[in-house]
């Protein structure tokens, strides 16, 4: 008999359709016991909401199954509707295990394809179970409904609707994510730059603008994220000799005792960001997973990684686990590491290569191939280096020891051996750092990178104990313990200072905890404004989530004080400084980056006698630019006159297309565009190897008093342009055959030189632009690099013969 009848006959029996019924109620409500279990409140309320909610869920399935007649489309309804709810119930089980609470940002930030394909490597197990799981509970529901008698509708089929929304407000989870968005909404309702009270929630303007010029370097340092290590693992009076090496630096250290976790700071990658660019990782709430990080996540934001690049470290990472998951890889490298290594990278590099755990290679596998990698930074010491280093071994909920460490004697718990194992581990580690020679000017810090999540280990947890992140830093110049308060954003300003980094850079959060400003502060209002703020801030400024030229209208308006570009709000900002918005067709035009594919990047405002310079600067770029014609016709005489402001869209290449005209910002405007021909004509940017030279910006002529001597190593610039100034400037080459800033002279704006033509140079996107130079070969235009993290140094670029003039 074929297997479609013997189902068909099976579904028959009344007794297996109950027991059908009564298993698929039996299995969604043992993901209830297990969420009460693992929930480290153990909530009686939630247990029993949760399970009603899957009680009455059922009866609606059921109340709607049976007015389907077809018994083929009646089970495929029942089997969605059911699996639904069977995937619900196991996604918040998997969710309680690993973290002790349901639903929440973490979990989101983590429900992505790419973390369930790290699953079924990592857990083959668990994701086994989870199959086996909805397949039976599938299997149920078709044999539950399939020989029911369908019935008609009736007038109690109205209760459904009330019903579905009885259930949805029954669920404690549902009907708090619910809860919660309507509150995000209300909060981010109208929200723009101009509504923050930035005083009231405690937060810093100045984060917005980046500061990326003339940072000086201070000394290397090592970070060690320690996974859910935290204040109370070490603390004697609570776990006697359960981290001695920790514990016997106290007074060489400074110790911070006060440093609390917060929301946006909960998870690895959270900590990490939260740690390194002063502002926690708050985004827009809901599905997506950590699609954030890849589709864009605060890539204006300048960060720790980003401040030590601009400073010439060479910044390098190293965790055990695969970089790929989560982000890890995606935010670092995008923040300033050249090097991001992990299982992937490293594992060809292990003796044996099959001594894994679930996340990646073990700690005492990863601390011995970080003593090789800081051994060979440290033998440049030329370069300062930036060395982060993320352990694995405590990784909640069981903890995974390495084979080298001895177990803690006075509690037999896999967290607490694992907790006393990262300790033998980093002494052996910290002990290489410090017979290094260049440990005299290397700073260590060792943080966690978040509180423990549930674990194995919690029932040894004292009760009402006050959870702290550990946070000490070594070899800073001084020891002490530090009680002012702080959180995971206050990391990154106080690590530059103790380096010695010379930066002007502010963050949206984070403070330095050593200014006397920090240990005053009053507490900033921490109501949902706050978070809103920094989920705003985060999301609209800080980051550049890339959108389509078609995606979003208008493309370009103005209204309310409010410039928005592709959606975003535009604040502008020159030089890492504020810039006022009615400049923006007097002195300065608006120009925005577009990709080939099309997709509307940075936003920015130019000095309109540096326009031609920016100009050749993107010149492997499509951008739009907002600016009046008088400036753009010499550049382009292709351009007619037009009134006001015109918005422009092209390239150096193939000419520009004039949008629309007559804008002006005192009337407001809008420009919606036929964004298909703007496609297309993005599309046929080609690489410019055909772009004229950069000596054409002043057609192919030597400004008074701009040389280069090279046979005396000087360099001699009349005029140099940098953001809304110009200076005289002269470099001298020194034993490196770099050439260094020896004389700056500021110009000022009154003088004559302001009105001269383009035959200035410009110092912008770490470059300086020379269009027209006397070398002692005759006329040139040249280019200067800046030397990362030297004050005012360059290394000689391309320098380039001009053609004759008649």
């Amino acid at each position: 008999m074929p297997a479609w009848e013997i189902m068909q006959n099976i579904s028959v029996a009344q007794t297996i359709k109950r027991y059908a019924a009564d298993l698929i109620m039996v299995l969604l409500l043992l993901t209830v016991v297990g969420g009460w279990y693992f929930n480290i409140f153990h909530n009686d309320i939630w247990f029993l909401r949760a399970g009603l909610f899957f009680g009455l869920s059922l009866l609606l399935v059921w109340r709607l199954c049976v007015h389907i007649q077809k018994p083929w489309v009646r089970s495929i309804v029942a089997v969605i509707l059911v699996e639904l709810l069977a995937t619900y119930a196991a996604a918040r089980l998997v969710s309680f295990y690993y973290q002790g609470e349901s639903f929440n940002e973490e979990f989101f930030f983590h429900f992505s394809s790419q973390t369930m394909g790290f699953a079924l490597g990592a857990f083959p197990g668990f994701v086994m179970l989870f199959f086996i799981y909805v397949l039976v509970i599938g299997v149920c529901a078709w044999l539950s409904v399939y020989a029911m008698k369908g019935r008609a509708f009736d007038n109690r089929t109205v209760l459904i609707l009330p019903g579905l929304a009885l259930v949805l407000a029954l669920d404690p989870d549902l009907f708090r994510l619910a809860n919660l968005s309507m509150q995000d909404a209300n909060l981010n309702r109208g929200l723009q730059l101009s509504t923050i009270d930035f005083e009231a929630t405690g937060l810093n303007r100045n984060a917005i603008y980046k500061m990326s010029d003339d940072i000086v370097a201070g000394k290397n340092v090592v970070m060690i994220y320690l996974e859910g290590m935290e204040r109370l693992y070490s603390d004697e009076a609570v776990y006697p000799d359960l981290t001695p090496f920790l514990n016997s630096l106290k007074g060489n250290v400074l110790q911070f005792e006060n440093i609390h976790q917060t929301r946006g700071a909960t998870f690895t990658v959270a900590g990490i960001l939260s740690s390194q660019c002063g502002t926690p990782l708050l985004f827009p709430s809901g599905p997506g997973g950590n699609d954030v990080l890849k589709n864009g996540f605060l890539q204006e934001g300048f960060c720790f990684g980003d401040i030590l690049n601009a400073a010439g470290y060479r910044n390098v990472f190293m965790g055990g686990a695969s970089t790929r998951f989560a982000g890890k890889g995606t935010f670092l490298s995008a923040h300033g590491y050249e090097e991001v290594l992990g299982l992937e990278e490293l594992r060809p590099l292990m003796d044996d290569p099959g001594y894994l755990n679930n996340w990646g290679l073990y700690d005492d596998t990863l601390l011995e191939l970080a003593k090789g990698k800081f051994d060979e930074l440290a033998a440049n010491p030329e370069q300062p280096f930036n060395f982060t280093v993320l352990t694995v071994d405590t990784h909640p909920p069981d903890g995974t020891v390495s084979q080298s460490c001895t177990p803690y004697p006075s509690i037999d718990n896999n967290i607490f051996h694992a907790v006393h194992c990262t300790d033998q581990l980093i002494e052996k580690f910290v002990t290489h750092i410090q017979q290094s020679p260049v440990w005299d000017n290397t700073v260590v810090l060792m943080m966690s990178d978040h509180l423990h999540m549930r674990n194995t280990g919690m029932e040894y947890y004292p009760e009402e104990y006050d959870r702290r992140l550990f946070v000490n830093i070594l070899n800073a110049g001084i020891s002490d313990i530090i009680e002012t308060p702080g959180t995971h954003m206050d990391v990154a300003p106080t690590l530059l200072n103790l380096m010695g980094v010379q930066h002007q850079q502010a963050f949206l959060v984070g403070a330095d905890l050593l200014a006397p400003e920090t240990a005053t502060r009053a507490d900033p209002d921490v109501s949902g404004r706050r978070e809103a703020a920094i989920r705003y801030i985060n999301t609209s400024l800080l980051s550049r989530i890339e959108v389509g030229l078609c995606e979003v209208k208008p493309l370009y308006s103005f209204a309310d004080e409010t410039l928005r570009v592709a959606g975003r709000e535009i604040e502008l900002s020159l030089g890492g400084r504020p810039l006022d918005l009615n400049t923006i067709g007097t002195s300065h035009a608006m120009m925005t980056l577009v990709s080939k594919e099309g997709k509307v990047g940075l936003t920015f405002p130019v000095n309109l006698d540096n326009l031609a310079h920016v100009m050749y600067q993107f010149r492997t770029s499509n951008f739009l630019l907002l600016t009046p014609s008088a400036k753009m016709q010499p550049l382009d005489p292709r351009i007619g006159s037009y009134q006001g402001m015109g918005l422009l869209f092209g390239n150096l290449e193939n000419s520009f297309d004039v949008l629309q005209t007559g804008i002006s910002l005192d009337a407001g405007f809008e420009v919606n565009v036929d964004c298909g021909d703007l496609l297309s004509k993005a599309e046929e940017l080609s690489d410019l190897d055909s772009i004229e030279t950069l000596g054409k910006i002043c057609n192919y002529t030597v400004p008074d008093g701009t040389e280069w001597a090279e046979s005396e190593g000087r360099i001699r610039l009349g005029s140099v342009a940098y953001a809304d100034q110009r200076y005289q400037a002269e470099l001298m080459r020194d034993s490196k055959g770099w050439y260094s800033v020896t004389n700056l002279a500021p110009i000022p704006i009154a003088d004559a030189r302001l009105s001269q033509s383009l035959c200035h140079a410009y110092y912008g996107n770490q470059e300086i632009l020379i269009p027209g130079i006397m070398t002692e070969d005759g006329p040139s235009s040249m280019i200067l690099n800046k030397i990362p993290g030297i004050t005012l140094t360059f290394e000689l670029g391309t320098v380039t013969p001009l053609p004759e003039q008649d």
